[in-house]
């Protein structure tokens, strides 16, 4: 039961092509006096009206439309936990059994699309992250498989090509590498020979994966795609329902799934996500680009996981990240692993600013 309800906004996020997505954290409190915090990509007025429902019919947290479903994200983390405090367990213990201790991070990076020569501003954006001491990043190249009438098919062959390499170069061979093409972009062109020509290219680098290389609706192209590639197809991130996930598992449509906890229900749909993609022997990792509170999240989930191929956990390089919480809990060791919180619930605090 839910006492009190603090909603705490924050700035919106960039999700690329110049979109915007509200984020907010929430703060709930029991009446014995026990505190939980979540997190949702929503406004603040969504999540009243969720907490709303909730308070009236807690049967409708997970059986609710898309819409709605997003904002319950924040409640069902904040209830786990609470869940967590009332046990004095850590998350990981009460999702499946704690299975390790640090959980690999990597860095989500917007890039520009330069010429691919030493010191300009792909070069130096990319050192800096890698400075930060991540030994894993995805990189996102601004117009990437966006291609116009400036340059012929083979001249925007050789540009894409010579980026990729550039950036291999620039990581070296002790950091592992993920490309982002953003097919979800609204002013997506890249079709099936685009995705599958550069696939081609990533395997030859060992890149680890190719996230989001169609347009979410082109499932077919995606199952084809998926057959044919020899690197990993990412992509689910803008799916919220459960059986959107059952489908593409079903479908083996991407090799693995990303969905996002405070955008798909919380932590408990992440559990059914994960069933369902495990049944079709589909791999997830959760994409995280959220806030700390997200990110406390997936470390609890990710602990869980035996394989360590694909135990990751994406970190937005931003404030929202490294300023909400007391402690820097998020700190890189020299493996470019963050130890997961072992106190109970979440194992984190607000810092003191964003307290009552």
């Amino acid at each position: 039961m839910i006492e009190n309800a603090r909603i705490i906004p924050l700035p919106p996020v960039e999700w690329g092509g110049g979109v915007e997505k509200d984020v907010v954290l929430l703060q709930i409190t029991t009446p014995e006096g026990i505190t939980g915090l979540g997190s949702a990509y929503t406004g603040a007025s969504q999540l009243r009206d969720a907490l709303t429902q909730y308070q009236q019919n807690p049967a409708t947290l997970h059986k609710t439309d898309a819409e709605m479903t997003i904002p319950m994200s924040a409640i069902d983390i904040a209830l786990w936990d609470v869940r967590g405090k009332e046990e004095n367990r850590p998350l990981s213990e009460l999702l499946g059994g704690r299975k390790r201790d640090r959980i690999l991070a990597y860095a989500t990076v917007d890039l520009p699309m330069t010429s691919a020569k030493a010191g300009d501003a792909f070069d130096k954006k990319l050192c800096d992250v890698i400075d930060q001491g991540f030994k894993a990043v995805k990189i996102c190249i601004d117009n990437f498989g966006h291609r116009d009438n400036s340059k012929s098919e083979t001249e925007w062959d050789l540009c894409e090509a010579n980026l990729l390499r550039f950036a291999k170069r620039i990581v070296g061979k002790n950091v592992q590498l993920m490309l982002d093409a953003y097919g979800s972009d609204p002013e997506w062109t890249g079709d099936f020979d685009w995705a599958l020509k550069t696939t081609l290219i990533l395997e030859e680098l060992d890149y680890l994966w190719i996230e989001e290389p169609l347009a979410p609706q082109a499932v077919d192209d995606y199952v084809r795609l998926t057959q044919l590639a020899d690197i990993a197809i990412a992509g689910g991130e803008n799916f919220v329902l459960l059986k959107d996930f059952e489908n593409i598992s079903k479908l083996k449509a991407v090799s693995i799934v990303q969905p996002d906890c405070t955008r798909v229900g919380g932590l408990t749909q992440m559990q059914s996500i994960r069933k369902a993609a495990s049944k079709n022997n589909i791999d997830m990792i959760p994409h995280g680009w959220n806030t700390a509170v997200g990110l406390a999240a997936d470390l609890q989930f990710q602990a869980t996981v035996s394989d360590n191929k694909y135990c990751m956990v994406e970190v937005m390089p931003h404030r929202i990240i490294t300023d909400l919480l007391k402690n820097k809990p998020f700190a890189l060791d020299n493996e470019g692993r963050i130890t997961v919180p072992t106190g109970a619930g979440l194992g984190v605090e607000l810092n003191n600013e964003f307290q009552k």
